[in-house]
């Protein structure tokens, strides 16, 4: 068996939802961001004896967290960007107008589930987009196909990616609902674990959103490691 390891990229700057998604200054990773992800590497390094390959999405949130996720686990092998893990257009899905740079909370998270359950009906937005949902389910597909076909017996693969991506994968195993697909991303924590194991029968899903590492009180009691956005 050959074993996948997801991850949610940590915690991003607020304009990594919008157009500067792929700059590295303005989308890239907060510093509490860098922590989480150098934490999910050390724990990573505490389960495997090695990364056999490493892959994420091309946006800077992910490309980044990839990086110190390595980093942390020591793994010297290079990383490999494939958009196929990249996020859905969350300012698209909401009309544009860098909306999901601009809200937050409650507020903004009601907007992205109504137009996300838009996004997935027949009837779909009001407005168009550019990737329709079941383009997007497709894209979701080949790159689970890209990682099981990397996850070879005694291979070990670390793919880095976003809660809707993740979500989505586990919905097409799982064969969930659009609107299970939907709550279930709402519930992934930033630099958080998913493990896959690639059998002769298909993917298994062994565990999903793993984040003990992230669960640690500091002085105050607070929880600061663990965020969802």
């Amino acid at each position: 068996m050959g074993v996948v390891y997801l991850v949610r990229h940590g915690q991003a700057r607020a304009q990594a939802y919008g157009a500067a998604a792929r700059s590295r200054a303005d989308g890239g990773l907060t510093d509490l961001g860098r922590a989480q992800a150098t934490s999910t590497g050390k724990a990573l390094a505490a389960r495997v004896d090695s990364i056999t390959a490493a892959i994420s999405g091309d946006l800077a949130r992910q490309e980044e967290t990839l990086e110190c996720v390595l980093r942390a686990a020591a793994h010297e092998g290079t990383p490999v960007s494939n958009p196929h893990w990249n996020e859905y257009d969350m300012d698209a899905i909401l009309g544009g107008g860098q909306l999901a740079t601009t809200g937050a909370g409650r507020e903004l998270q009601s907007s992205v589930d109504a137009a996300l359950h838009d996004w997935t009906t027949p009837q779909g937005l009001p407005y168009s987009v550019a990737e329709s949902y079941e383009d997007y389910q497709r894209r979701c597909a080949l790159a689970l196909q890209s990682v099981s076909e990397l996850a070879g017996p005694g291979q070990t693969v670390v793919a880095v990616s976003s809660s809707g991506t993740i979500a989505q994968i586990l919905a097409q195993i799982w064969d969930l609902p659009a609107s299970s697909w939907i709550r279930l991303s709402r519930t992934m924590i930033n630099a958080s674990i998913t493990k896959l194991i690639v059998g002769s029968t298909g993917v298994s899903v062994v565990s999903v959103n793993e984040h003990a590492h992230l669960d640690i009180p500091d002085a105050t009691g607070a929880r600061a490691m663990m965020t969802f956005r």
